[in-house]
């Protein structure tokens, strides 16, 4: 299985219609149009969305084509996948949220941040300590 990840933003995917994932153009080259089965899944690898049978779709998936994924709220992260019935051949496109993911780093920094102030802290308080009990 081929694998490639898209960076996205909300605000870089929002329309009026809702966020619109769409699949970059060059990852149906490999595929005959006949031959690869488009689908779409979740984050949790959930199937939400089959563009031969539009009507069947999950929330939060408004509409959805072959190369287009239109959902009513902006999600983390979006799994297209292009299956190679004939040939076995697997193609997979990631969206993530890349402002998701920026948070979460500088949530991860501010943690490690207020760890390094608590044993900074713990140390001062313990070598006053010992000046202090020393006399």
């Amino acid at each position: 299985m081929m694998e490639s990840s898209v960076n996205v933003t909300c605000a870089e995917i929002q329309s009026t219609d809702g966020f619109e994932f769409r699949v970059p153009a060059d990852r149906f080259t490999h595929f005959q149009q006949s031959d690869g089965e488009p689908l779409w899944y979740s984050q949790d690898h959930r199937l939400i969305a089959d563009p031969s049978d539009p009507q069947k779709r999950i929330a939060p998936v408004i509409s959805v084509s072959s190369d287009r994924l239109v959902t009513s709220h902006c999600v983390d992260e979006l799994h297209h996948e292009i299956y190679c019935t004939t040939s076995g051949f697997s193609l997979e496109t990631i969206f993530r949220d890349d402002l998701n993911e920026s948070l979460q780093l500088s949530d991860q920094l501010w943690w490690i941040s207020a760890l390094i102030f608590i044993v900074l802290l713990a140390l001062i308080c313990f070598s006053l300590w010992k000046k202090i009990f020393r006399r």
